[in-house]
């Protein structure tokens, strides 16, 4: 799996907590399938209303991984 540029991200602070909203929200359904430490960090970004770009990039490969 490619990881993504961390110097490409543009999106503002509101942005990126909407986006991992709806990525963690899509990846309800297969927390069956994630590895430990992939399910352990989308279960403590769920409640987190600030996300760096480093973190969403993380939930964005686990989104395309599954």
């Amino acid at each position: 799996m490619g990881y993504n540029d961390l110097s490409e991200c543009t999106l503002t602070q509101d942005e990126r907590v909407a986006e991992k909203d709806r990525i963690i929200a899509r990846l309800e359904d297969f927390d069956e399938q994630m590895t430990p430490k992939e399910r352990e960090f989308v279960t403590k970004m769920h409640d987190y209303n600030w996300v760096s770009v480093k973190q969403l990039f993380w939930l964005r490969d686990i989104n395309d991984k599954y």
